[in-house]
């Protein structure tokens, strides 16, 4: 049998504890703020608080800033974080064990998928957290079907994946260290023979109102008890347990008991490497469940399996748990950070006009796909012309490398945008507050201005847009103006900047009368500021030529990666299958296109299709694998490859 954690013995050595003298049991505000709000001041640290839950919190050499519970988190991690199979996929690339599963969209499929797994199964949203629409130990149709439902509630998309049995531990990991861990008990009563659960459960709730952690989630989730049929007015014996929920968050009713002193590094070692799957956030909440020491000589099993992980853990739960010696995370958050230095907001460097490339592409604008997509592509496609390495974990999430550096992707936003950032880019009536605009600015005098959007990249200005009304039905013209900035234009954009904790990337939308005119001697007003431009904006603009915002982007990132030193291969292949008549031609030069990748495709009197290509080996070697599918329309069966010649190609052709 598995070794357990001493959990009972906890409970039974500790007693509850009792925190009905706690200043925080009646505070109206955020607790978690509040515990580190008050660790800085005994770290001798000032705090200067935003609103929304965002605060800074600084000395005379470091400026650190906090969404609610976490330090400079990645919005790119944090999304990565919160969809849960996006997560599990970079947690299994990682080497972490995770239980086995998948996602599905439609009823029928998952239905399928679970009872050819002929196992117990946890059901739940895709998107969520706090254990939200989550049902665990599902083992009939009937349960299944339930269990669908409750998770619909909250996503879309639905993961059906294998039960672990265990038990369920939340490690707290700062800066790839576990610091904290506590197991959590699904809710549950102790019968005294005369209370009946509903209340046995009155009467818990009114112990959980003492907690400072617990007192927001009271016990009301009973889905255990009404998969098996029991009533809230039944009295159970004398020392009998009764489980209500299938879950063990606290959120859910769930209690906690510190356990970090008693764990193996073996589990520890399992959350910190999970942690370090997310290099983007500092603090992560790693649940798992720890399986049994005795189970390390297989092969099969693990010690622990990561269910998920949160990018914004509770740290309330680690300084006030059911039982069990309090940790005091906050305390150990905040020296964190300030002696690394690792979310530190450096001294920016001044703001310059750096315009990026004409974009020789322009006139391909249908080789890219629409919305998030085409920000994928064109993102790729920079990359590629640079031989980057890339990694995809969902349609729209992916990493680049190369030789030194790496860089997460979600759709355009790279891992730099802080999720700061794009809570405050999002929140409107804050925005309307902190936006700059030329003193004595009146708001009556807005139609008569015009509207660019400039492009940010980095601390450049690498592109800026004129806005003019379309004609009547139709939307927008987009001009590209950036050769007729006036450098007075980057102060604004400087105040802009430091307003939204300075993103990396950064789309400015200015009403102004004249762009190329001195800013001070005019009115203006910055009326938006987003983290996640749209590129395409800037390398199709419907008059001028286009820039090319993706590559002003990927070099930035990567400034290891120079045009030099990008090497260039030249294959031939031959196509064969049903690949004429069916419109592969015309696709591979599109694909081309999305690939960087220059030469000429024809069709041979053989019935197959032979293309010749010129360009980076990873862009090569993602086109060719694409070869071996080609359209929708094509059935291919087989791709010979020969190596060819390079001569300086800059286009793609598609001959007759």
């Amino acid at each position: 049998m598995p070794e357990k954690l001493p959990v009972d013995r906890v409970i039974r050595e500790s007693e509850e504890n009792d925190y009905s003298d706690s200043k925080f049991l009646n505070s109206r505000d955020d607790i978690g703020t509040q515990l580190l709000c008050d660790a800085a001041a005994r770290q001798g640290l000032e705090v200067h608080y935003h609103r929304r839950l965002i605060f800074e919190v600084f000395n005379d050499k470091q400026r650190v800033v906090f969404r609610q519970n976490s330090p400079g988190n990645s919005a790119v991690y944090t999304y990565c974080a919160r969809q849960k199979q996006i997560a599990k996929n970079i947690l299994a690339r990682g080497g972490v064990p995770v239980p086995t599963g998948g996602m599905f969209e439609r009823y029928g499929s998952a239905l399928r998928y679970f009872k050819e797994a002929d196992t117990a199964v946890t059901v739940k949203p895709n998107d969520g957290s706090s254990g939200s629409g989550v049902s665990s130990s599902v083992t009939n149709e009937t349960e299944f079907e339930k269990a669908w439902e409750f998770a619909r509630k909250y996503s879309r998309n639905i993961i059906v994946e294998q039960n672990i049995y265990g038990e369920d531990i939340r490690v707290i990991v700062i800066g790839g260290k576990a610091e904290a861990a506590y197991v959590r008990i699904p809710a549950h009563v102790v019968g005294d023979g005369k209370s009946s659960i509903r209340e046995l459960v009155e009467y818990k709730n009114s112990l959980r109102m003492k907690n400072p952690s617990l007192r927001l989630d009271l016990i009301r989730r009973f889905d255990l008890l009404e998969r098996n049929q029991t009533s809230l007015d039944l009295v159970p014996a004398v020392g009998e347990k009764v489980q209500l929920t299938t879950v063990a968050n606290a959120s859910a009713g769930g209690e906690t008991v510190q356990i970090f002193d008693y764990l193996s590094q073996d589990i520890l070692a399992v959350a910190e490497k999970a942690a370090l799957c997310f290099p983007g956030l500092v603090q992560v909440g790693v649940d798992l469940i720890y399986t049994g020491t005795s189970n390390l000589d297989t092969e099969t099993i693990a010690p622990a399996y990561v269910i998920e992980v949160n990018s914004n853990p509770g740290i309330c739960d680690a300084v006030f748990p059911c039982y069990g010696r309090a940790i005091d995370i906050p305390e150990k958050l905040l020296s964190h950070v300030f002696a690394s230095g690792t979310v530190n907001q450096q001294v920016q460097s001044p703001l310059a006009i750096d315009l990026a490339s004409p974009y020789r592409y322009q006139e391909f604008d249908r080789a890219f796909r629409r919305g998030i997509h085409r920000q994928v592509d064109l993102i790729v496609q920079a990359a590629y012309a640079r031989n980057l390495e890339l990694e995809s974990f969902s349609d729209t999430v992916f990493t680049l490398r190369s030789a030194r550096s790496r860089c997460m992707f979600h759709g355009g936003i790279p891992e730099g945008v802080r999720m700061v950032s794009r809570k405050i880019t999002r929140n409107r009536s804050w925005m309307a507050d902190i936006l700059p605009r030329s003193d004595g600015f009146d708001p009556k005098t807005t139609p008569s201005l015009r509207k660019f959007r400039l492009l940010v990249v980095g601390r450049k200005l690498v592109s800026a847009l004129h806005i003019q009304p379309g004609e009547p039905g139709k939307g927008a013209v987009r001009a590209e103006v950036s050769d007729l900035v006036s450098p007075s234009v980057l102060p604004i954009l400087e105040r802009t900047l430091s307003a939204i904790f300075d993103p990396p990337l950064a789309g400015i939308e200015i009403l102004a009368e004249d762009i190329s005119a001195d800013m001070q001697s005019q009115n203006w007003s910055v009326q938006d500021a987003v983290c996640n431009p749209f590129l395409g904006w800037h390398q199709f603009p419907e008059r001028g030529v286009g820039r090319d915002v993706s590559s002003a982007l990927i070099q930035e990132l990567f400034p290891d990666v120079t045009d030099s030193e990008v090497p260039v291969e030249g294959v031939r292949l031959v196509i064969k299958g049903n690949v004429q008549g069916v419109g592969f031609r015309g696709w591979l030069k599109l694909m081309a296109i999305r690939h960087s990748v220059s030469g000429w495709v024809k069709n041979l009197p053989d019935g197959s299709v032979e293309a010749v290509l010129e360009g980076s080996p990873a862009g090569i070697s993602a086109l060719e694998k694409l070869c071996h599918k080609g359209p929708d329309a094509a059935t291919v069966e087989s791709v010979a490859r020969e190596a060819g010649s390079c001569t300086g190609r800059l286009a793609f052709t598609a001959m007759a």
